[in-house]
Order: structure tokens, then sequence, then C-alpha cells
């Protein structure tokens, strides 16, 4: 684009690009910040085992890095507008296709963790319920 006002829009999206990484890597800390807070504060109660305390935080850092992933990619767009050359585009897409199939099995494995916690809830409020009425 070399001209004046595609010289501005190139500058603009490329920042813009580099700023939306920018917020993926502060998602990434923030839910390594809430895996760690978790996971501490699970592993002090002492109703709750380890095993479900890394769990616990499993699953919030794994919303964390499906968020940051969304976000990669939208930098990655923005990147290949503003470099459109057919290697920048096999690229985006390789990386593309690589996080968004990164992105379904992580999704996968957040669903299966929310299911295991959310019965294992019911099991012990049900068990509760059990034994307080004996």
């Amino acid at each position: 684009m070399g001209t004046g006002a595609g010289a501005q829009l190139e500058y603009i999206l490329e920042t813009l690009s580099y700023g939306i990484e920018l917020v993926s890597a502060l998602i990434l800390v923030a839910g390594s910040l809430v895996f760690l807070w978790t996971l501490g504060s699970g592993l002090l109660a002492p109703s709750v085992s380890v095993t479900t305390a890394l769990q616990r935080g499993r699953l919030k850092l794994g919303t964390y890095i499906l968020a940051a992933l969304e976000f990669l990619i939208v930098a990655d767009i923005l990147f290949t507008i503003v470099h459109r050359t057919l290697d920048d585009v096999i690229v985006l897409a390789i990386v593309a296709g690589v996080r968004t199939v990164v992105s379904y099995f992580l999704g996968k494995e957040i669903e299966a963790l929310s299911q295991e916690e959310s019965e294992a809830i019911g099991v012990s409020r049900r068990s509760d319920a059990g034994q307080s009425t004996s």
C-alpha cells in the first residue's frame, strides 16, 4: 500500500493487530493468576481434594486460553490484511486452522470438566442432604 492514506490504514491495522495480541497476552496472564488463586484456595479448603482443586483451576484456565486464542486469530487476520503475500495467507490459514482445532478440543475438555464438576457437586449435595436427615 505505499500511498498516504494506504500507509495510514496499514499502520492502523498493524497497530490494532499488535494491540489485540497484547490483549490476548493479558488474558493469558489473568487466566494464570485465576488458576493459581483457584488452586491455592482449593488446596487450603479442607473439604476439597487436590484433584478437585486442579480440575476447577484447569476449567477456569481453559476458558481464559480459549478467549486468548480467539483474540489471536483476530490479530492474525488483521496482520494478513496488511501483509497480503501468498506466504502470509498460507501461514494465516495454517495458524488459524491449528488454533481452531486447539480451541475445539479445549472447549470439549472444558465442557467435560464442567459436567464432571456439576455431577460431583450434585452428588455431594445429595449425600449431604441424606446425612442431615439421618
